[in-house]
């Protein structure tokens, strides 16, 4: 069977599976590793596909958190108006981070280092912003999304069937999108950039142009997640744009793999599952985490996703 025969295979099963496992608990996990499934995947369109570490990733999931809700406080918007003013500073935020570190061509462990400064900056303005984010303390959302559903009008997007299958719409139309990217002209050049961006130069590409497109396309990606994610979630705090949910982020990737649009989604299933399965502190669970990675980068550089596909290639050639 084809690869495109095992995705619809998936999707259905997914799409049934509410019908036969009625656990919120459950689907609950499902809801939260669709979301960090979203954000994966628009990471590793940067990371991945054109070769850049970038550690702003979660500064756009979480400002763009705080922006919906200060955008719906302050202005009376609803939450997707103010999911788009969201995501329009966050590209914006993202055009100007990305022409400063990509117009004096960093790359590497400088690109990823400049981009935690300004991810770190965003943190400690959210943080110390006391007035206006409430600093340490967080903000409770109370208010839900609304949806329109065929015969039913306009509902709020509570319940986690609701989330369910809001969740799994967006990482879907997530896959989608970057999947279209990829597997265009600007895919070709992301690869080529990927390799070597200075060959590319002399072919022709616009390098900086497309560095830039990529870092602001998974960045508005980021945003739309970060909204929905703190909307169910209920709660926003700076924690959100810390350097650990960066690491987390790249700890996704690593395990499930980047040589596939959506192979990150492994990752992020998997390690937020564990931390329901492995019943230890979170010290513990750090170090088991430490573990899994560390395995995975000796044992599996490629990822689980890469691993298994190279290892069904030599069976087929056997």
């Amino acid at each position: 069977m084809n690869r495109t025969g095992l995705v619809v295979i998936a999707l259905l099963l997914l799409l049934a599976l509410p019908l036969v496992v009625h656990s919120d608990f459950v689907l609950t996990i499902f809801v939260f590793s669709f979301l960090l499934g979203m954000l994966a995947v628009s990471f590793n369109l940067i990371f991945g596909f054109t070769g850049q570490l970038s550690m702003f990733h979660a500064a756009a999931f979480g400002i763009a958190a705080y922006a919906t809700h200060l955008s719906m406080t302050y202005w009376s918007v609803s939450f997707w108006i103010g999911m788009l003013l969201a995501a329009t500073l966050v590209t914006a935020l993202s055009l100007i981070v990305g022409a400063i570190c990509f117009r004096f061509r960093l790359k590497e462990f400088y690109f990823a280092v400049v981009t935690l400064a300004f991810s770190e900056v965003a943190r400690l303005v959210v943080l110390n912003w006391n007035s206006v984010t409430n600093g340490t303390l967080g903000i409770n959302l109370q208010v839900k999304p609304m949806l329109w559903v065929p015969g039913r009008g306009l509902v709020e997007a509570d319940g986690t069937l609701t989330w369910y299958y809001l969740s799994l719409a967006g990482l879907c139309l997530t896959v989608l999108v970057c999947w279209r990217m990829v597997r265009s002209w600007m895919g070709r050049c992301f690869a080529a950039i990927r390799l070597n961006d200075e060959l590319g130069d002399t072919l022709g590409i616009n390098v900086f142009r497309y560095k830039l497109a990529a870092f602001a396309a998974g960045n508005l990606i980021a945003a739309f997640t970060g909204s929905l994610y703190a909307y169910y979630l209920g709660f926003i705090e700076p924690g959100f744009l810390s350097i650990d949910q960066s690491l987390a982020i790249v700890a996704m990737v690593l395990l499930g793999g980047r040589s596939a649009v959506a192979a990150p989604i492994i990752g992020a299933f998997l390690l937020t599952a564990l931390p329901h399965v492995i019943h230890f502190g979170a010290e513990v669970r750090s170090i088991v985490y430490g573990f899994i990675l560390i395995l995975t980068i000796l044992l599996m550089p490629q990822g689980i996703f890469g691993t298994l596909s190279a290892l069904l290639r030599r069976r087929h050639a056997a």
